[in-house]
């Protein structure tokens, strides 16, 4: 079988041929340049087909994934950055943030990708989100005699109910819609420190949570799960854990390099697999200009995708880091050199030129 190296220099020869502009050496690694032009799969159809199917192995390959999560709130594409087929063509998977906003011509797109280059397209069920939504909308309708709202004892305060008629629409997406998985962000709380009340309330919503999640998993063997969180050794249903292809640490908030590190590093406990982490960092943003950077050591800020993305190759000795995730991805699409910079940085930086 042709290596990936070759596939994408024959890609590349036929870009030199219709453009004259490129070399063969910028097209060395898995991630230099998207070859995703109408032109180039029109005038070469079957050297873009080798190519897609180079692309589609490199993914089934043994290497550190790279995934995106994509805010596709938009309603319509009003740019290149709202397109999933802008992104990276070396992009393992994209998880969409908001799986009810999917509109048409943004299932086309997610459906091309899938086909075409082999990206896997989740979406996140959000638990922590999900119970804001309830408390705000229940907010003053369970007043007791008193004027309080205390929640009732027991375990039973109305959020089960709330949460099983969200549970029944998002689950189903999966299947219906075509997605080849879910992303689920999930925080458990831990009980110790709670009253008797709080502490029922808390193990019923919980329990109730896991229980939903492990009857998915069971209807669902051939669809990817990812499980994302800070506290997931605090689940109480640790089969969900093994079930999980990516435990995924939420660190695209963090502020220290040394800060992302003890965050999955201390997750190496007891029951939690330690051998599919994968960290998040934060692309930039125009609205907050903290975001997308971290502190070394010394006092230097540096780009959080590319020194997570040199962590996540090094080695470890008791845990594995078996990607990376970036968060926002859509932001990385603008860049001075080309569209995806960052994020294409940091899959060569996991996934240098290779030789099968």
């Amino acid at each position: 079988m042709k290596t990936t190296k070759n596939i994408f220099c024959m890609a590349a020869a036929a870009v030199v041929a219709f453009a004259g502009l490129t070399s063969c050496s910028d097209w060395t690694s898995p991630e230099s340049v998207d070859i995703n032009s109408p032109s180039v799969s029109g005038q070469f159809p079957e050297l873009y087909k080798q190519y897609l199917q180079a692309l589609r192995d490199y993914k089934a390959s043994d290497h550190k994934v790279v995934i995106g999560w994509f805010d596709n709130s938009a309603s319509f594409a009003g740019g290149q950055s709202d397109r999933l087929t802008a992104l990276p063509d070396s992009l393992d998977a994209v998880v969409l943030m908001y799986p009810e906003l999917v509109d048409q011509w943004e299932a086309d797109e997610m459906h091309q990708i899938q086909t075409q280059k082999g990206t896997k397209v989740l979406y996140e069920i959000d638990y922590a989100s999900m119970l804001d939504d309830w408390e705000e909308t229940s907010a003053g309708n369970d007043t007791d005699a008193s004027g309080s709202n205390a929640p009732e004892t027991g375990g039973n305060d109305g959020f089960l109910d709330y949460m099983d008629a969200c549970l029944d629409r998002l689950l189903p997406l999966c299947a219906q819609n075509g997605y080849d998985g879910i992303a689920v962000w999930y925080d458990p709380v831990n009980p110790a420190h709670l009253d008797e009340d709080m502490k029922a309330l808390e193990t019923a919503r919980q329990t109730a949570f896991e229980a939903r999640l492990r009857e998915w998993l069971d209807a669902s063997p051939d669809m990817m799960f990812i499980l994302e969180g800070n506290s997931m050794h605090l689940l109480a249903d640790k089969s969900i854990l093994d079930d999980a292809d990516f435990l995924v640490v939420r660190t695209e908030n963090e502020e220290h390099i040394s800060a992302v590190m003890t965050a999955v590093r201390d997750l190496a406990q007891e029951g939690v697999p330690a051998d599919r982490f994968i960290p998040v960092a934060s692309t930039t943003s125009s609205s907050n200009s903290s975001a997308g950077y971290l502190m070394l050591p010394d006092g230097t800020s540096v780009p959080a995708i590319s020194e997570t993305a040199w962590w996540v190759k090094s080695q470890e000795t008791d845990i594995v880091k078996a990607g990376l995730g970036i968060y926002q991805i859509q932001r990385d699409y603008y860049g001075n050199d080309m569209d995806y910079a960052m994020s294409r940085a940091a899959i060569t930086i996991l996934n240098p030129s290779f030789n099968n």
